[in-house]
């Protein structure tokens, strides 16, 4: 007993099975994640460490240099990138996708706490987290409100930001703006210098003075005392009485050499939302959580427990949200779905002319869909671009098993005027090899997946899991329900109808039309196998002339803007510039809120700002967001003293969105910067490129004490005793905590602002000696003025120069050709460049879709090999891959004269697709066509009576999976610039094969068959 007759047989079995596909379907579908892409965050860990004052040169020695060589051990790592700034070393450690993150983290964790002791003393301990290094919020909230800054940075420290970190997911919170309350002791150099003290007496003075330590017991017979000694200080008022030493027996107060404030750390930090105040809150998830429910977590504590609990006069904002753009590409996915279905639905009631009979192939749609949701669900996956594509080209895939077999049986009723069962056991049992090895061919193609890794290969094993749970539930619904519902409810139509009539007609005229064409092709093989060769010849046109980049950018309606005023600019001169921006932003009419943040995370420098802009929906503006990208690049571009980049969000967390990013890697850095400069130069006069910025900056200035050991040995003071008193008056040493109800506020030691604005304050500094005598610096030391680095970045322990650039009208692939061919002009021995962010991406993308390709024909082949027994007749059916590939890019090709449609990884993973889906048509001509022959008819004859036979369900599969991709194709909503290179590449695919296969197959079939005929004859004859 066949599945066919089975199912027919045991009619409730049949229908049970499916409603528990569908009810476990159901359920997995309400538990999805949504999220913009399948994961692909690679696994990453950041180490940071902070010294205050610390020149990069000493950060890069010192710490970043220790740490790297430590955690280049931890097995599993891709690349390691750091970054030695003013006061902070941040080394970031990528792993290889398939590393587990915890793993990950643990084992860099353990290789830092063993190296924490060859850290410098200075120096705060290094804190590990799973972020990516440079990782971007997800979500900012900003904080505004009739309080002072102070009051508003206390409250997000000490209330909100505690609230928002215990969040399952949020790996760091940020505070844009943020400047922590410090209780400041202002040294009076002149002061100091007429008690014949130095800043470290007053330093010594708090070491002694204001101390809490634990006082032991007294331990009575039957009870004990806790000994409680507290000799902190318990108002800011109270130090200025802290005696610091004693001259001519009278005590010399605090009050006598420095000014209390409780005040601010140094601002170094600015925030503003919409151009007003404000304390800025970004959440960075978790590297690999999910966008979409970090989001959702935080509004749902922000809504419940924070904003009811605000005191009067404050506000709480959204000024940033990821998780928007995102929920409206799915949306925009989901409206598509639904369309795609009522379109294929159509297609399929157009050619059958009959409602019930489009009905019964609808129920395969639910089916496979819900079936697919489930293993979905129990694999952990989201519902994103990738899947939803997957699903969105179910909707046209998974009828057409169901189509071949209702239509079959339709025939046996029609013509053969067979009883309905009958008609539905044995049409079933006659297309039985051909659905199974059409489906069979469709999933082969997903097997070379399991050796492709890095981004296409998640892209690729998402979309693998959705097409082929899909395919298969169709396969079950197609040998089951569908023979089933036949049997029970098929009807043939009123044939009287106008409708019916109508639409026949034009059957019978195609049909007629094409036993000619048939005949004509059968008589003129050769000219119809050399026709299709130029034709396919001619893609290597198309793959030249069509743009190709990794990812489309998309209209999110956000971007960001960095902007980086000249090195030594201080916190108001950025604040002016980045003012400036927010003045023209804010007469654009397309943009509805910005986000300004200077000096942001804990290696934030005071000369860079970065401004989050989100724009009108994109219903509600005229331009779209690369428009308003471009126009604002001109406008900002012209604002003078400050380089400003303009950047879409990147896809990848913790990358800059940039699509040709790349980096100069060498043993000198500054022969490394001078590389750079003439890579930048050389680069911005290509046509197409917007704009380019070096990362490397050499030009910090700086200001160097050398000191000379002879005379400061003389005078009794050693070179940590110019260190320490310069840290003290210039940089400034946090000497202790002050505590303050249940919060401890760091007690700075510095000298006034005012008195260490010149080289001449800084002349006039004094160190004590051994002998407690107070000696001028200058009197053991000479300056020099010069420059330096502002931030050291190496990569893979090497030095580096990185470069990004934004593209306008350059593709990247044209990009990345250009910078190989500039550095093979100008780099020397021993450097190197290497791409990485999209670019290198792209460069590795190449080469896997090459190996998908050359892997997929090979399993198809055998696959079909397998099934018609044959090592000749697979040929055959491969014959329609070629011909796929052809309408594919030309498809592109066309519609990159009105939209930006490109060969990028969706149009790619369409054309791996192809492959399987083209191949369904070549299946059922040959298989039919075999039939025939077994009932002893010839080559032509079978061939003249197969193929009109099967053109009608070869057109309606190849229009059904058209009509589902059509909206994609024609769509306007968000994520389209995604969705339609995939949608116009499967589209363009089918209609070439479609028209090509009813032809080129049969001919081919018709040369290859007859001359093994002859062959078979001739061989006979001898014998």
């Amino acid at each position: 007993m066949t599945l066919p007759e089975f199912s027919i047989k045991r009619h409730v079995f049949t229908l049970m099975v499916s409603l528990v596909l569908i009810l476990f379907g159901i359920i997995g579908f309400t538990r999805l994640g949504l999220d913009r892409f399948p994961k692909i965050d690679f696994p990453a860990v950041t180490v940071t460490t902070t010294m205050q004052g610390a020149d990069p040169d000493i950060v890069d020695k010192n710490i970043t240099d220790v740490i790297e060589e430590a955690c280049n051990q931890v097995p599993g790592v891709k690349s390691i990138i750091s970054n030695s700034s003013l006061g902070a070393s941040v080394v970031g450690i990528e792993f290889e996708l398939e590393k587990n993150l915890d793993v990950a983290y643990q084992e860099v964790k353990a290789k830092v706490d063993a190296i924490v002791k060859r850290l410098p003393d200075d120096a705060d301990p290094p804190v590990v987290r799973k972020v990516e290094i440079g990782a971007t919020a997800v979500v900012w909230v900003a904080l505004q409100g009739d309080r002072t800054l102070q009051q508003l940075n206390t409250y997000a420290d000490e209330v909100i930001k505690p609230r928002l970190e215990t969040i399952n997911g949020v790996g760091e919170v940020l505070i844009g703006g943020q400047i922590k309350r410090t209780i400041r002791i202002w040294l009076d150099n002149e002061r100091l210098h007429a008690f014949s003290l130095s800043p470290l007496d007053v330093r010594n003075a708090f070491t002694r003075e204001h101390i809490s330590i634990p006082g032991g017991f007294l331990q009575g017979q039957n009870r004990e005392l806790l000994i409680k000694f507290d000799a902190e200080f318990e108002t800011v008022r109270a130090m200025d009485r802290l005696v610091v030493a004693y001259r001519q027996g009278a005590p010399v107060y605090l009050r006598d050499v420095a000014r209390v404030e409780d005040g601010m750390e140094d601002a170094r930090k600015l925030a503003r939302y919409n151009g007003k105040p404000a304390v800025g809150l970004g959440i960075v998830k978790n590297s690999g959580a999910n966008t979409v429910a970090v989001v959702d977590a935080v509004k749902n504590r922000v809504e419940k427990e924070i904003r009811p609990s605000l005191p009067p006069g404050l506000t709480i904002s959204y000024s940033s949200d990821d998780s928007i753009s995102i929920r409206q590409s799915i949306d925009a996915l989901l409206e598509h779905l639904l369309l795609g279905a009522l379109f294929a639905a159509l297609m399929v009631f157009l050619f059958l002319k009959s409602g019930r009979s489009t009905i019964i192939i609808a129920t395969a749609i639910p089916v496979s869909l819900f079936a697919t949701f489930a293993v979905m669900y129990f694999a952990d996956y989201t519902l994103n671009k990738i899947t939803l594509l997957g699903l969105l080209l179910l909707i046209g895939v998974v009828v057409d098993d169901a189509i071949v077999v209702l239509e079959n049986i339709f025939r046996h009723r029609e013509e053969d005027h067979e009883a309905v069962e009958k008609a539905a056991i044995q049409g079933s049992n006659q297309v039985i090899f051909a659905v199974l090895a059409s489906t069979l061919t469709l999933v082969s193609i997903f097997l070379p997946v399991a050796f492709i890794s890095g981004i296409l290969g998640r892209f690729l094993s998402s979309f693998a899991l959705v097409v082929t749970i899909g395919v298969l539930a169709s396969l079950w619904v197609s040998l089951t329900l569908t023979p089933m519902l036949c049997a029970r409810f098929l009807t043939l139509p009123d044939y009287n109808s106008r409708l019916h009539r109508a639409l026949e007609g034009a059957y019978g005229h195609l049909e007629n039309a094409y036993r000619g064409l048939l005949r004509l092709t059968i008589a003129n093989r050769w000219k119809v196998i050399g026709i299709a060769s130029l034709v396919v010849a001619s893609s290597a046109f198309f793959f030249a002339h069509v743009g190709k980049t990794f990812v489309p950018e998309e209209d999110e309606s956000r971007f960001m803007i960095s902007a980086k005023t000249p090195l030594g600019s201080n916190l108001d001169y950025t604040s002016a510039k980045v003012a400036e921006i927010e003045k023209i932003l804010s007469q654009r009419p397309e943009v509805y809120s910005y986000f300004t943040a200077i000096g942001l995370g804990d290696t934030g420098q005071v000369n860079s700002g970065l401004l989050f802009v989100r724009l009108q929906e994109r219903d509600q503006r005229r331009l779209s967001q690369s428009e308003v990208m471009r126009g604002l690049r001109r406008d900002l571009n012209a604002i003078p003293g400050v380089q400003v980049f303009i950047a879409p969000i990147s896809f990848i967390s913790g990358q800059r969105s940039e699509p040709l990013q790349f980096v100069i890697q060498g043993p000198d850095l500054l022969k490394i910067d001078q590389l750079s400069d003439e890579m930048v130069a050389r680069l911005g006069r290509i046509e197409g490129m917007a704009k380019l910025d070096k990362d490397l900056k050499l030009d910090l200035p700086e200001v160097r004490l050398i000191i000379d050991r002879e005379r400061a040995a003389q005078l009794g003071i050693s070179a940590q005793d110019v260190a320490l008193t310069l840290n003290t008056m210039s940089g400034g040493v946090d000497i202790a905590e002050f505590k303050d109800r249940s919060e401890r506020y760091d007690i700075r030691l510095q000298t006034e602002p005012s008195k260490r604005a010149t080289l001449e304050d800084l002349k006039r500094l004094y160190v004590k000696n051994r002998m407690g005598d107070l000696v001028r610096l200058d009197s053991l030391t000479r300056v020099e003025e010069g420059l330096g680095p502002a931030v050291i970045t190496r990569r893979n322990r090497q030095y580096a120069g990185f470069i990004y650039g934004s593209l306008e009208t350059l593709p990247l692939g044209a990009a990345t050709e250009a910078v190989k061919k500039i550095g093979a002009e100008i780099l020397p021995a021993g450097y190197s460049i290497a791409f990485t962010g999209q670019a290198e991406e792209f460069a590795r993308t190449g080469g896997y879709v090459m190996f998908a390709f050359g892997l997929a024909l090979v399993m198809i082949y055998m696959v079909l090999a397998s099934q018609f027994n044959s090592l000749l007749q697979p040929l055959m059916v491969m014959v329609a891959q070629p011909l796929a590939i052809i309408g594919g890019v030309a498809a592109l090709w066309l519609a990159s004269f009105w939209t930006e449609a490109t060969l990028n990884i969706f149009s790619m993973i369409g054309m791996i697709l192809l492959m399987g889906l083209v191949a369904k048509n070549s299946i059922l001509l040959v298989d039919l066509t075999n039939q025939y022959r077994e009932q002893g008819r010839s080559v032509n004859d079978a061939l003249s009576e197969a193929c009109p036979h099967r053109m009608r369900p070869v057109l309606i599969t190849s229009l059904t999976v058209i009509a589902a991709m059509t909206p994609a194709v024609i769509g306007l909503g968000p994520g389209v610039e995604s969705n339609r290179p995939l949608a116009l590449v499967v589209v363009g695919g089918m209609i070439s094969s479609t028209l090509l296969t009813l032809v080129v197959v049969p001919a081919v079939y018709s040369l290859v068959e007859n001359w093994r005929a002859r062959r078979a004859t001739t061989r006979g004859a001898a014998k």
